[in-house]
């Protein structure tokens, strides 16, 4: 019974698939489950799920073996994929094959695949999305991918300096009824860009630099002077003749100048002749508030002005007299008339003005800016506010990642071109003004018939463009405020430039100018001139300079540039010997000094003559005046590049000192003319002139006090009551507020003799000699120190050279401590070659020796301005017996010292000249005691007592300041061996 209960309820629960119909045969197969049969059917259940687990661990064991296979074989396949389509990819891309319907779609394909393969090249990225313009142009990582574009696409990682050379303007006649006179009336400048000549200058790397993203951007060296290109270099003298003794025009060769020899336009040296609207530009830098980016502008038409040979070049470049005189100009506005010649000018939107394919742009043009269109004035009324007094237009422009969106139809650019405004130039005084202003002054257009005048004030000049504030109203940061922090130059490759654009007309020749304070009338009449709808060409259609790099502000570059390109610089030992009252902590400065020099370099009018003694020098000129006379800092420009002949510059010394106190600047432009100034094309130090106007400009913002020096000058302290320069300076600026210059009279040291050896270089020319005991000189000076030179040859005594030269181990201050006057100084000659310590925010134009131009043109317009001085109580005369006065110890080269001892007069000679003997033969008398008869504690020597003195040395230079240099140099040495 329980069997059959168990039997039931296993019915129950597992209900038969037999029909219902036969209940019969059901219960008898449910009724013998107990039998054989039923064990049989839990076998055969085994079996199979053992069939199906042995089937599933074989399917397995498949899948594992050809898995490997299977991935392999699918890399295999994904990678022919993708190389096929990249070989397409580049067959795309292309561009030496310009024919086919294919090739006319190639761009927008290998876009379109780009796109596909994940290149994000072709877009600004995650990073970028949605970021600003200002926020791409100072993003560290997108500045990156920026400079890799530009690196592999031109070998630079910013874009290359260039110049658009435009045809000479159109000059009509044009008839005034008043006076009957014909004059010139100008064109509009009907062009397009097809009309203008392109030519590039790539950077040229310093000498010793290797070719890195540091030395490679345009404002690794301490700036963007390095880069502009102003004249040919010395290795090409044979081609287009030196800077000495010219005999043939520049126009000549202006285009080979521009463009190259090879006339390719990426080999030029000077686009400036062949347009001589173009400025001559040494230097560009953005002013420490980031407010402005300033231009140092040579006038060229200054550097060969002798009318007979040069006549050509005067009247060629009189354009660059031009861009000193400012116009009037305005914004064209809607609902202005003008007149329908407008029509004329080229317009963007009419033309494709893009150059030929294979020469095409690596960047897409910024489509989303309007420039605005420009209208010469015909009065000040007239003009815009900005536009008052001004010359240029200047475009500021940046490169950002391009879009497909960006991307029109046919291209397939990875950059763009993003303008960030445009703005009209200023000058921070007018030149026009000042030059009518001086005393006995002429026209700035010199006649040809005079050629060379003295108006120096009309070598350089400076221009500002003004930073616009923002990019457009959505910029939250102020890019000025991004160009004053140094966020837009990352590794030394700026992110921003700006173009300039001279706004051309003829020079005015009347010495009255335009718009001058104070003249009522003048010849010059705009209406004749331009008219009273004169309309601009567009940029695009204009000569100008294009990619002018907007470097670090010198202020920021000062503090910051070592430590960004080299943060693990060796500073330390430097100056531990410098004491503590003579550091200035902060950036703002006391007193600096301005120095141009070159490693070697030719004397004026002689080429052959080079000295090399400059690095010796600048090392005593910086120990002095750093450590012993009080300046703060000293800024060196270092002018060694222009001499191929060797790769040394200056650099060793400069980096003897530390950065918070010295700043080495390279200069490599050459200056253009080297002839004497008695010449009949009088030489003109153009290198010089821009690089003090560079040093005031960019850092005498910073300091109370200037001084430009050579590293030949001293600045002595004699007062006895004060213990350094810097501390007589101090009281100066307490007790005498209106005292803005101060004037060091100056005087030629000569070399002392008592300093003085024997030449023993390899002795040439009028050093090739002998003394021998026949002679009386030699008779003389083998019974003293000399004696020592002296040779035995063939039983007689004989001196090797008829030449000195400076004993190595004296000071050049102790050697020239010989002054050929007494003190004071002749009025009569002495100021012509002055040096001055002024107030750099009051002179606005200093020239080697002179104030020029001062604050007094602002504040005083009306006020005629003496020609080479400041007027009483602003400029004042040093007192070289109770102040302080000026050492020159400019070298005595041995040639000139030949036979010395026969062009010396003997003591007891009346009758010889003086002025003949190259030396020095110091008097007993001494400068600095209460009487030249006062010998003091100074002895004569045993060789300077055999002539007649000729010049006196100075108590304090040999007792304090000597002693003092060579202590500072010897720890110096210790430090950094020399």
């Amino acid at each position: 019974m329980a069997s059959n209960e168990s039997l039931q309820r296993k019915v129950k629960t597992h209900p038969s698939p037999i029909s219902e119909s036969s209940p019969a045969i059901a219960l008898s197969q449910l009724t013998t489950s107990n039998t054989p049969t039923s064990g049989n059917l839990r076998i055969r259940r085994r079996k199979s799920n053992s069939k199906k687990s042995k089937k599933k661990q074989l399917s397995n064991e498949c899948y594992s073996a050809l898995l490997p296979i299977l991935i392999i074989t699918a890399v295999w396949c994904f990678c022919c994929w993708l190389m096929a389509w990249i070989t397409l990819y580049q067959s795309f891309t292309d561009s030496t094959n310009n024919s086919g319907v294919l090739s006319n779609r190639k761009d927008i394909l290998a876009t379109k695949l780009r796109e596909f393969l994940g290149d994000d090249n072709s877009a600004v990225g995650k990073e970028g999305k949605g970021t600003s313009i200002l926020g791409q142009i100072t993003n560290p990582r997108l500045l990156k991918k920026i400079q890799s574009i530009l690196l592999d696409e031109i070998g630079y990682p910013q874009l290359s300096l260039s110049a658009y050379l435009e045809p000479p303007l159109r000059l009509e006649s044009n008839q005034q009824n008043e006076t009957n006179q014909s004059t010139l009336h100008m064109k509009l400048r009907a062009l397009t860009p097809h009309n203008l000549t392109l030519a590039s200058y790539p950077i040229q790397l310093p000498r010793g630099e290797d070719k890195s993203i540091h030395s490679i951007g345009a404002c690794s060296q301490k700036g963007a002077q390095w880069i502009f290109p102003t004249f040919h270099p010395p290795s090409l003298d044979h081609h287009f003749e030196g800077n000495v003794f010219r005999k043939k025009p520049v126009f000549e060769q202006r285009w080979e100048l521009a463009l190259g020899i090879d006339g390719g336009g990426k080999t030029g040296h000077c686009p400036v002749d062949a347009d001589p609207y173009l400025p001559w530009i040494h230097d560009s830098f953005p002013s420490n508030d980031g407010k402005y980016v300033e231009f140092i502008i040579g006038n060229k038409r200054r550097c060969n002005t002798d009318p007979k040979t040069f006549k050509v070049d005067l009247q060629n470049l009189e354009p660059q007299v031009a861009l000193m005189q400012p116009i009037p100009v305005k914004r064209w506005k809607e609902g202005m008339t003008v007149d329908s010649s407008m029509q004329s000018l080229w317009q963007r939107e009419n033309d494709n003005y893009h150059i030929p394919r294979k020469e095409k742009p690596i960047l897409l043009d910024d489509g989303n800016f309007n420039p605005p269109r420009y209208l010469i004035a015909t009065s000040l009324d007239d003009a815009d506010e900005d536009g008052k007094y001004t010359r240029y237009i200047c475009r500021f422009h940046s490169v950002v990642l391009a879009t497909h969106k960006d991307n029109i139809e046919g291209e397939s650019r990875l950059l763009k071109r993003a303008i960030l405004g445009e703005t009209l130039s200023n000058y921070p005084y007018n030149p026009e003004h000042a030059n009518f202003r001086k005393r006995g002054s002429n026209p700035m257009v010199t006649p040809l018939e005079k050629g060379h005048d003295e108006q120096i004030w009309n070598n350089i000049h400076q221009i500002r463009c003004p930073v616009p504030e923002k990019i457009n109203e959505s910029e939250k940061d102020s890019l000025i405020g991004a160009i004053a922090s140094g966020r837009t130059v990352l590794d030394g490759v700026p992110s921003i430039y700006v173009d300039l654009i001279p706004i051309r007309t003829p020079a005015r020749i009347d010495k009255e100018g335009y718009g001058i304070p104070g003249v009522k009338s003048s010849p010059f009449k705009p209406n004749e001139e331009w008219g009273d709808s004169h309309v601009l060409p567009l940029v695009e259609a204009s000569g100008r300079w294009s990619n002018i790099p907007v470097c670090y502000p010198p202020k920021v570059d000062e503090s910051t540039y070592d430590e960004r390109i080299n943060p693990q610089a060796e500073t330390s030992g430097r100056d531990a010997d410098v004491p503590p009252e003579l550091v200035t902590k902060n950036k703002s400065h006391f007193l600096v000094g301005c120095v141009w020099a070159s490693h070697s370099f030719s004397t004026r009018g002689n080429s052959l003559s080079t000295d090399s003694s400059t690095s010796d020098r600048l090392l005593e000129f910086l120990t002095y005046h750093l450590r012993i006379a009080g300046f703060d800092h000293v800024y060196v420009y270092d002018n060694s590049d222009t001499t191929e002949s060797s790769k040394n510059t200056l650099k060793s010394v400069t980096d003897m000192f530390s950065p918070e106190q010295v700043t080495r600047i390279p200069w490599p432009h050459r200056v253009c003319n080297n002839n004497r100034p008695a010449h009949s094309n009088p030489g003109v130090r153009s290198s010089q002139y821009a690089a003090e106007a560079s040093c005031r400009a960019r850092y005498g913002s910073d300091t109370t006090w200037m001084a430009t020096l050579d590293v030949d000058e001293y600045l002595i302290l004699v007062g006895d009551e004060y213990t350094s320069l810097r501390h007589w300076l101090e009281h100066i600026t307490e007790t005498e507020q209106s005292t803005k210059i101060l004037s060091f009279f100056q005087t030629r040291a000569l070399p002392n003799i008592d300093t003085m050896v024997p030449y023993d270089g390899n002795p040439t020319g009028v050093c090739n000699g002998e003394i021998n005991d026949g002679d009386s000189a030699s008779s003389l000076l083998a019974r003293h120190k000399w004696g020592k030179k002296l040779n035995r040859l063939n039983g007689t005594d004989v001196l090797k050279s008829t030449c000195v030269m400076k004993d190595p181990n004296k000071t050049y201050m102790e050697t020239y401590n010989c002054e050929p006057t007494v003190h004071p100084k002749p009025d009569s000659y002495a100021w012509r070659a002055k040096k001055q310590i002024y107030r750099p925010d009051f002179v606005l134009n200093h020239f080697v020796h002179y104030s020029l131009v001062t604050r007094l043109i602002l504040d005083k317009p009306l006020k005629e301005s003496p020609r080479f001085a400041e007027r009483r109580p602003y400029e004042r005369r040093v007192n070289e017996l109770t102040e302080g006065y000026l050492l020159h110890s400019k070298t005595t080269v041995p040639d000139s010292t030949s036979q010395w001892y026969n062009e010396c007069p003997q003591k007891g000679d009346t009758t010889s000249k003086k002025d003949k003997c190259a030396v020095g033969i110091p008097a007993a008398e001494v400068l600095g005691e209460k009487s030249l008869r006062e010998k003091g504690n100074i002895q004569m020597s045993s060789v300077s007592s055999l002539f007649e003195s000729n010049c006196f040395r100075h108590s304090r230079v040999l007792n304090e300041w000597v002693p003092k240099l060579e202590l500072a140099l010897r720890n110096i040495s210790k430090v950094m061996p020399l």
